[in-house]
């Protein structure tokens, strides 16, 4: 009799079905208020039937939209562009992640009343379809990018702003006739050379760039920035404007923007940005004309603290820095082949141009009074003439007096572990004047060669205007010694752990 009427009861869920029986298909939507992980203290603001937020300690908060189906709730965070799923407890009070990596378990703190929900996506638009809106992203053209960024959806804004610097950078390249079979002039090798030199010089700009100065937007690419991030006001939206702004030397409306991310994006970094700006009467940069004395302290940047001294010079981490004028510009040639850029304003202060930097205000605070002039290096630029891949070798290349072949044999030595190998053919292209080889050298230093600092000095005795003589300088030889014995000491300690080994275990 109990079987039949659980049979009974089953049938009564499958025709009628009763809201008992749907409890257990169906999960209480969530309930609006805060929700905490407690292992993460992230939190999570449902904020009405479609809008959430999810704080962690230190970031802006990320933008969410979620949807429930059945006992699932997937939340789309629209700051980054992906989705999580969240199975809900019936009560609607718990949401635990369904992905095990980083998993977090939200459970309801403190209940509100929702707000108004906004008005329902358009249908095609992104909002309406976030799922085929954020697998398109990676891929769309910039007229679909914008239109997604102004339904809202704070990654397409990003992406469409990344799409117009791209598109800058981007240059044609005529496929020549000979590289068609069809055509009658068809010949491979001819084929080959343009394709050759292209990708040799594709090769020497990533490099190049990697360190390079940022390239500003066009004047009419940055004009609608400003609006973009005042309609918006999300910190992800915002601070990627303030960026391309103050990139383009628009630092008047980069501090608006970095305003609006921290008040109505509340981000704490454009927080800061913003307040060590906000003294500041005018951002108008102004053109450099001699190198700034004395020392310069800033609240943000990499560097807290700039001394500048004679000759330009400025202590760093285990040796100096040598700054100079360039383009009005105040310049510090960095470790990694790039510069720290640097802006005159009134007031005898300075602003960070360049990545370390953006947003800084440098300030003067004492130092020394006076400064002896700064030297003037003769440097040549390493041409690119010896493009791979070719039918020529690099060592031929380097044969035939091409220094960019010498530089490159050197690299190719030095990555065989070859370092002795690599220090002459280093040494013609820092004796030639190119700085690159001269800092290479430094390289061919700091795995044992002790010489190096006595052959700068040698060119230098010779011409005092010599690059080798600002590498020498500038070069932290100690950090570069202590590297080195700090390898060398691991490597024993390598060896003795190995030697202590029984026979059969190494």
């Amino acid at each position: 009799m109990s079987k039949i009427l659980s049979v009974v009861r089953l049938l009564g869920c499958t025709l009628l079905a009763s809201s008992a029986c749907l409890s257990t298909a169906f999960a209480a939507p969530p309930t609006c208020g805060s929700y905490i992980d407690a292992d993460s203290g992230a939190r999570l603001e449902i904020d009405d039937g479609v809008r959430a937020r999810l704080l962690r300690e230190g970031s802006a908060p990320a933008t969410q939209h979620y949807r429930v189906t059945g006992k699932t709730l997937r939340l789309f965070d629209t700051d980054q562009g992906y989705a999580s799923d969240f199975a809900l407890s019936a009560d609607g009070r718990t949401m635990t992640e369904v992905e095990e990596s980083f998993r977090k378990t939200f459970v309801l703190a403190e209940a509100r009343s929702c707000g108004a929900a906004p008005p329902p996506a358009a249908p095609g638009s992104c909002r309406a379809d976030l799922d085929a809106c954020f697998a398109d992203i990676g891929h769309a053209s910039a007229d679909r990018l914008r239109a997604a960024c102004d339904d809202g959806v704070a990654i397409a804004c990003v992406r469409w702003i990344d799409a117009l610097r791209e598109a800058q950078d981007l240059e044609p390249f005529e496929r020549p006739a000979a590289c068609s079979e069809d055509d009658p002039s068809f010949s491979k090798d001819a084929c080959d050379r343009p394709a050759s030199a292209l990708l040799a010089r594709a090769l020497t700009e990533a490099v190049g760039s990697m360190y390079a100065d940022d390239k500003p937007l066009p004047a009419q690419a940055l004009a609608p920035l400003p609006a973009l991030c005042a309609k918006h006001g999300s910190a992800k939206v915002c601070n990627e404007v303030a960026e391309q702004l103050w990139i383009g030397g628009r630092h008047a409306d980069a501090r608006t923007a970095l305003d609006t991310a921290c008040t109505r994006g509340g981000d704490p970094e454009a927080c800061r940005h913003a307040s060590a700006l906000a003294g500041v009467a005018s951002l108008q940069p102004q053109r450099a004309e001699r190198l700034p004395c004395g020392r310069y302290v800033a609240a943000t940047g990499l560097m807290s603290e700039l001394d500048f001294g004679d000759r330009g010079l400025l202590p760093s981490l285990g040796g100096q820095l040598r700054a100079r004028i360039e383009d009005g510009q105040v310049r510090i040639r960095h470790d990694k082949g790039g510069d720290f850029v640097f802006a005159p304003i009134a007031g005898d202060a300075l602003i960070g141009i360049d990545s370390w930097n953006r947003y800084a205000v440098y300030t003067r605070d004492g130092g020394a009074a006076t400064c002896a002039a700064p030297m003037v290096y003769v440097e040549k630029p390493l041409v690119e003439d010896c493009p791979q891949p070719g039918s020529e070798s690099i060592a031929a290349c380097c044969a035939r007096g091409s220094l960019h072949g010498c530089n490159t044999l050197g690299h190719q030595r030095a990555l065989a572990g070859d370092w002795a190998g690599a220090k002459p053919e280093y040494l013609k292209v820092c004796t030639a004047g190119v700085r690159v080889g001269c800092e290479n050298l430094t390289r061919v230093f700091a795995h044992g060669d002790e010489s190096i600092p006595e052959l700068l000095d040698a060119l230098c005795a010779k011409d005092a205007t010599h690059v080798a003589c600002d590498v020498r300088d500038t070069t932290a030889w100690a950090s570069l010694a202590l590297s080195r014995a700090a390898d060398e000491l691991l490597k024993d300690l390598e060896r003795e752990a190995e030697a202590e080994l029984p026979a059969q275990a190494r």
